[in-house]
């Protein structure tokens, strides 16, 4: 599936894909799209003539790669798997997987020929940790859930149905909490448990998705009759 492009993060983070001695860290909540938008850059890459061997990507949460899990093992696939000439481009996804990765990416980058993205859970990349040990070493790119234009802007990418009126789409906004995945879900209470699940996993259980929803009405309101 074409994946929808988020203008707003890539044109920040393009004036960095070149660059071997910055290290892109992506974060932001779950279910935020931040795999996504590493796929959209590996793809702009490909576009620019970049050689399949050049881009790596490493996906830590996926079944392929659960045999690494520590420094040296991640730091042996790389070295297998990068071998070819000129500037490389390396993704990391869900880095944190592998307790005292800073080193092996740190290492990399120092040599330079190694263009180097990070995404993880925002509990441990806005812990203060990787701020200690890559200090002055990277870049963060704060990513968020839709915003309302990018979620009429995804709507009409994937041809679903928008509403006549723009405070009509924005409860719908407001429901589906700016999260990718609840516009391919058509059963709203489906969108609740999807949204739901999420917000239990940022704030805890105690959290009632209600909370989240006049939450969300309150900081929208504004806007809602701007347009009404």
């Amino acid at each position: 599936m074409q994946l929808f492009p988020r203008e707003c993060y890539l044109k920040r983070i393009r004036g960095f894909y070149d660059a071997d001695d910055l290290i892109k860290v992506i974060t932001g909540v779950r279910r935020c799209g931040k795999s996504c938008l590493m796929e959209m850059i590996q793809e702009e890459l490909r576009t620019r003539g970049v050689p399949e061997e050049n881009i790596l990507l490493v996906d830590l949460e996926k079944r392929a790669y659960r045999n690494i899990r520590t420094p040296a093992q991640l730091e042996n696939w790389i070295l297998q798997k990068g071998t070819a000439a000129g500037l490389k481009y390396l993704f990391i996804d869900e880095v944190q997987n592998v307790n005292g990765f800073e080193e092996v990416i740190n290492g990399f980058r120092s040599e330079g020929n190694w263009s180097i993205f990070i995404t993880g859970s925002n509990s441990y990349l806005l812990s203060g940790e990787l701020t200690t040990k890559l200090t002055g070493r990277y870049l963060a790119f704060d990513i968020f859930p839709l915003s309302f234009d990018e979620y009429v802007a995804m709507k009409r990418f994937y041809g679903f149905p928008v509403e006549a009126t723009l405070t009509q789409e924005l409860m719908h906004f407001i429901t589906d909490g700016g999260f990718p995945r609840t516009l391919f879900l058509d059963d709203p209470q489906d969108k609740r448990t999807y949204v739901q699940s999420i917000v239990q996993e940022i704030f805890g259980y105690s959290c009632n998705v209600g909370d989240w929803l006049i939450v969300a009405f309150e900081s929208t309101r504004t806007f809602s009759l701007g347009i009404a």
